[in-house]
């Protein structure tokens, strides 16, 4: 019998989690989500969009729960903890809403949107800028770079209803 190589390749460990990953997004954003027992059964005219939400947020925490409010309402999401990759992510999953924390440190979500706006394949996104601060203060901020809709993090479960309100409306 011979003995093991020392030239065998160690044994394959799992690759670290992607920032989408990171977030909770362990199903693939193309794959419909995986359904709960104790979810009520919704009419065809209230199912989410087959494309994903995509959620930029630097904070963890505030990301995770962002994420965790749309996958309990139906919607598929990818998450990323920056900007970073926004656009390929965009095109790649056919994103077509885009929930954005103004306050990173970046590139504020205001201005991102406004590249949104200004880039030809970006042009269909519907945009919805979140902060922990109030709507009221939002509104403005809303008015001078056209966002789709403003979400203070206080008001988390008015989320599903924007992102239904944001899907049957074209841009």
């Amino acid at each position: 019998m011979s003995e093991p190589s020392s030239r065998s390749p160690p044994p394959r460990s799992r690759p670290p989690s992607a920032p989408a990953e990171e977030a909770g997004s362990s199903a693939s954003a193309s794959s419909p989500p995986r359904s709960s027992s104790s979810a009520p059964p919704r009419s065809p005219s209230s199912a989410p969009p087959s494309a994903p939400v995509l959620v930029i947020d630097d904070s963890e925490i505030a990301r995770e729960e962002v994420c965790r409010v749309l996958r309990a309402a139906g919607f598929p999401v990818l998450a990323l903890p920056s900007p970073i990759g926004a656009t390929q992510a965009i095109v790649r999953h056919q994103a077509r809403i885009v929930v954005v924390d103004v306050f990173m440190p970046t590139i504020r979500g205001d201005r991102l949107l406004t590249l949104f706006r200004k880039n030809q394949r970006l042009g269909h996104l519907s945009v919805i800028l979140m902060s922990g601060h109030s709507e009221e203060e939002l509104e403005q901020l809303q008015m001078e770079v056209q966002a789709d809709a403003v979400l203070s993090k206080r008001n988390l479960d008015r989320l599903p209803g924007l992102v239904r309100r944001l899907t049957g409306k074209e841009r």
